[in-house]
């Protein structure tokens, strides 16, 4: 059964360049790390890809939603409503969040840096996390990952 990610699991924080990040338990960003690689040729050269879309009933669209909602909440967020990209998941449900997810040790919390980067790679999602907007109509709420 895939875990269940409140907004309280959901540590917002900062790189010591004013960078946003998400902190998740491990085995949430594990799972999202893989869903954020779906359908992206490993062999594929360039810098631009998207992952299949996930639909917005799947765990990895409900889960995207909730790092959002727990961003949105943040004091940081707070201050700045353009913050991070997802001022219009406020306005229209659907936004980008221009930050990075990491699973909880994969990230130094005293530091605000990496922790072990080369060896947690199962703990960073790739890219920026999407959910498509109300006005997309046949794809509103769809979850995908984009670099």
């Amino acid at each position: 059964m895939d875990p269940v990610l409140t907004p309280a699991d959901v540590t917002m924080t900062t790189d010591h360049a004013g960078r946003a990040y998400a902190v998740v338990p491990d085995e949430v960003a594990r799972l999202l790390a893989l869903a954020s690689r779906k359908g992206i040729d490993t062999e594929a050269r360039g810098i631009c890809f998207e992952s299949d879309p996930h639909p917005a009933d799947s765990w990895t669209a409900r889960t995207v939603r909730t790092i959002f909602e727990a961003v949105l909440a943040s004091p940081e967020t707070t201050e700045d409503v353009h913050a991070h990209g997802l001022w219009l998941y406020r306005k229209w449900d659907g936004g980008t969040f221009y930050g990075s997810i990491v699973g909880t040790s994969g990230w130094d919390a005293d530091t605000r840096w990496w922790r072990d980067y080369a060896n947690t790679r199962d703990l960073r999602v790739s890219g920026s996390a999407n959910i498509a907007s109300k006005d997309r109509r046949h794809v509103a709420g769809t979850c995908t990952f984009s670099t």
